[in-house]
C-alpha cells in the first residue's frame, strides 16, 4: 500500500512543479511589463521661444526639437534658490547612461531678469558651473518676455520687484520636462528629492522610447 502512495504523492509532487513553474513564468512575463516605467503624462505642446544664449547665438524651442528638455527660470543675482536651482540642474542625468554633459538631452535655463543678465554675464555664469556645450543659458531684450513665458507659457509662479534688495525676484522652483516633440512632460520641485527622482525617471523613460 506504501507503494501507491509514494508514487501518487510523486505524481502530486511533479504536478506541483509543473504548476510552480508556470506561475513563475507568467510572473516573470508579466512582471517584466510591469516594472516598465509608465511614460510621464503629455500636458501638451510647450510655449516656442526664440532667445540668445550664453554665446550670443539665436536659440528657439523649435530648433531644440529632437530631444527632451530640462528647462528652468533662475537670475544669476539671486542668492536664494537659484544657486541651489543650478547645482540641481548640473546633477540631472547623473544616473543615465551618457550622464548629464551626454547630448541626449539639453538644459535650458532662462533669466527672469534679462537687463542684468546679459550674455557676458550668463557666459561668465555658466563657466563658473562648468556647464557643458548641451546647457544653454537664455535673456532676452526685455523682463516682460521672460517673465510672461514662465508665467503664461510654462504656468510657473513669478514675483518680480518684491522691494527686497536682497531677493527682488520670487520665481518657482520647479523644472519642465519636453519631450523630443516639444510637449511638456511634467513639472518637478527641484528642491524636493522625490521630484527629482521622478524627473530622472521620466527623462529616461523618454530617452528610451525614442
Amino acid at each position: 500500500m506504501k507503494r501507491p502512495l509514494a508514487l501518487f504523492a510523486g505524481v502530486l509532487g511533479a504536478v506541483g512543479a509543473l504548476a510552480l513553474l508556470a506561475v513563475v513564468l507568467l510572473i516573470a512575463v508579466g512582471g517584466w511589463k510591469f516594472w516598465v516605467p509608465e511614460p510621464p503624462p503629455d500636458y501638451g505642446a510647450a510655449p516656442d521661444f526664440e532667445l540668445v544664449d550664453q554665446h550670443g547665438e539665436t536659440v528657439s524651442l523649435s530648433a531644440l526639437a529632437g530631444k527632451p528638455v530640462v528647462l528652468d527660470f533662475i537670475f544669476t543675482r539671486c542668492v536664494a534658490v537659484c544657486p541651489v536651482m543650478s547645482a540641481q540642474m548640473e546633477r540631472v542625468g547623473r544616473g543615465l547612461p551618457e550622464g548629464p554633459d551626454g547630448d541626449s538631452f539639453t538644459k535650458v535655463s532662462i533669466s527672469l531678469d534679462p537687463e542684468h543678465d546679459t550674455q557676458e554675464v550668463l557666459a561668465e555664469y555658466a563657466a563658473k558651473r562648468g556647464a557643458p556645450e548641451g546647457w544653454h543659458f537664455l535673456t532676452a531684450d526685455a523682463q516682460e518676455t521672460t517673465v510672461s513665458l514662465a508665467r503664461d507659457g510654462y504656468k510657473l509662479a513669478v514675483q518680480v520687484n518684491t522691494g527686497d534688495p536682497a531677493n527682488p525676484i520670487v520665481h518657482s522652483t520647479r523644472f519642465v520636462l519636453i519631450d523630443a516633440e516639444g510637449h511638456i512632460r511634467g513639472w518637478y520641485d527641484s528642491l524636493t528629492p522625490e521630484d527629482m527622482g521622478n524627473l530622472e525617471r521620466d527623462l529616461g523613460t523618454l530617452l528610451e522610447s525614442e
